[in-house]
């Protein structure tokens, strides 16, 4: 006999999988719970399956300060000890993700908070020279499909393992990538407190992928938007149907312009500049 104290979902029809989004949402904007509550209230209104991954290097970076470690980087990744992915794990799967997943519960979106080390579902080869850092090397979607499936959003951290199942800390818009290359997404979104890509100190509408490199090399990208570009490329080059770096300033993601990242072939879309210089020599 049900206990009618327990407060049980009825179960939704699955998702179509084709129209999967994965948002990325910037650490900046996990902080405050004013824009925890517009992010959450713009998944609520969408009738897209939508996986979110987060960021949240800014809370480690106070973490680590008060624990008196110093926070180090290295083309926009985070250099990690054994001792500082403890740091990164209790920050990261900790507070920021428990935090993202209340309040898409208060905006009436169910959300089970999750890591890449769950079931293993994103595997990482360590990258040399950083510690504890990974790349993402292989993304099993089952899980996702589950949750997604039984009318959940998956709400994840970049935490994920290697090979002998060690915590290794994930650059975030990699991992975003990663997911929404074997999810076969939609779209991709990566939002933040970013305007979108730069150069010149003029926003861009639209960056072909083979034109990454060189704004790198030109020193127009920097920091944490190095990853980010890169991430981007190999989301578009894995079959994404939407790449978009843009800011999260309205409750809505219909709002978002930023800059669309797409293949060479495609078509331009009219009504702002494109930065088109061919790409220089460069790997992710």
């Amino acid at each position: 006999m049900s206990d009618p104290r327990l407060d049980l979902r009825e179960p939704s029809a699955p998702p179509d999988r084709r129209r999967i989004w994965v948002v990325k949402i910037g650490g900046r904007l996990c902080e405050r719970a004013e824009d925890r509550a517009r992010f959450a209230l713009a998944c609520a209104a969408q009738s897209h399956p939508i996986v979110v991954v987060h960021g949240g290097g800014d809370s480690v970076s106070r973490m680590q300060s008060k624990l008196g470690l110093e926070p180090r980087f290295e083309s926009g990744r985070r250099i990690t000890s054994e001792e500082e992915i403890e740091v990164v794990e209790m920050v990261l799967s900790g507070t920021v993700n428990a935090a993202l997943v209340r309040a898409l519960e208060s905006a009436g979106r169910p959300a089970v908070g999750i890591t890449g080390s769950d079931a293993g579902f994103v595997r990482c080869d360590r990258i040399e020279g950083l510690g504890c850092v990974g790349a993402p090397r292989q993304v099993e979607p089952r899980l996702l499909h589950v949750l997604l499936d039984a009318g959940y959003t998956p709400v994840v951290s970049p935490v994920a393992v290697d090979d002998a199942g060690q915590p290794l800390n994930v650059n975030a818009d990699e991992s975003a990538a990663a997911i929404a290359v074997a999810l076969g997404a939609a779209r991709l979104l990566f939002v933040s407190d970013v305007d979108g890509v730069s150069v010149d100190e003029a926003w861009q509408r639209e960056i072909e992928i083979d034109a990454i490199e060189a704004l790198i090399a030109s020193g127009a990208a920097t920091g944490g938007m190095i990853p980010k570009l890169r991430a981007a490329r190999a989301a578009v080059a894995g079959g994404v149907g939407e790449v978009r770096i843009a800011a999260f300033d309205a409750a809505s993601f219909e709002r978002l312009r930023g800059t669309r990242l797409h293949a060479p072939a495609e078509t331009s879309q009219p009504g702002g500049p494109s930065w088109r210089e061919t790409a220089v020599g460069g790997t992710s």
